[in-house]
């Protein structure tokens, strides 16, 4: 009897670990959109609005979600007290600092902080052709995985499975 109750126990463990990673995969697609939908609020602060950089991030941070929120506002909050350290440099540190446990990937994290080497000290028109090729860049980002996600979410939950089957056959 106990056996059986191990070998449910690993079953449904490994299973949960396969749909754990299938949501980490959904997690890092939703927070890709949600960096385009910064983007996006960021450039029409910019351009629209005229606002400076500090005062764009910290009204971008209102209409956004957790982690970004508190990277936006921490962003602006350094960058207004002004101690001589250059905008990429905070920018930098501070995705690191805020967005390091987040889902998405070293690379879209390189990719985040090359945008904020270019914020804030171009002119309006130059950051406005860095921020489209940036949008353009992660917008291929967000379509190849649209297209890879649904097969790579399944493979996790049936790996998931079959590695709980197989574990739950070998113990027995």
């Amino acid at each position: 009897m106990l056996r059986l109750f191990g070998a449910v126990l690993v079953l449904f463990s490994c299973t949960a670990l396969g749909w754990g990673k299938s949501m980490t995969l959904q997690k890092r697609l939703d927070q890709l959109r949600e960096i385009e939908k910064i983007v996006h609020l960021l450039l029409g602060e910019i351009t629209y609005r005229k606002e400076t950089l500090p005062e764009a991030l910290v009204r971008t941070s209102q209409k956004t979600v957790p982690p970004f929120d508190e990277f936006l506002q921490e962003v602006s909050r350094q960058a207004s007290l002004f101690q001589g350290e250059c905008f990429s440099k905070i920018f930098k540190e501070t995705a690191q600092h805020c967005l390091g446990n987040s889902a998405l990937k070293r690379k879209d994290l390189e990719v985040f902080v090359q945008l904020g080497e270019y914020l804030g000290w171009m002119d309006i028109t130059l950051q406005k052709n860095t921020i489209a090729l940036y949008l353009e860049q992660l917008k291929q980002e967000i379509q190849s995985l649209e297209k890879e996600l649904p097969g790579r979410k399944k493979m996790c939950q049936s790996l998931g499975v079959m590695a709980g089957i197989f574990l739950t056959i070998l113990c027995l």
